[in-house]
């Protein structure tokens, strides 16, 4: 199997003048597109809108905010 890579906008929604461009990695199992942290500001003000337990790759748990909307 192949690694699917995509070039994709991010806006929020609610202002258009916050984007963000980037390649994403396309996970056919994933459930929600998950972003670093660090670039939540860049995308200007998001309502946070739950906190969920996030598995990590090397199986760890950590916190993780569900925040919109964003369109893709």
């Amino acid at each position: 199997m192949g690694r699917i890579i995509v070039e994709t906008t991010i806006e929020n929604m609610l202002d258009p003048s916050h984007t963000l461009r980037c390649d994403a990695l396309v996970d056919t199992g994933a459930a929600y597109l998950t972003l670093p942290t660090a670039w939540r500001d860049r995308l200007g003000a998001l309502t946070a809108l739950a906190t969920v337990d996030v598995e990590m790759a090397d199986q760890n748990s950590i916190q993780g905010v569900i925040c919109g909307p964003v369109l893709l």
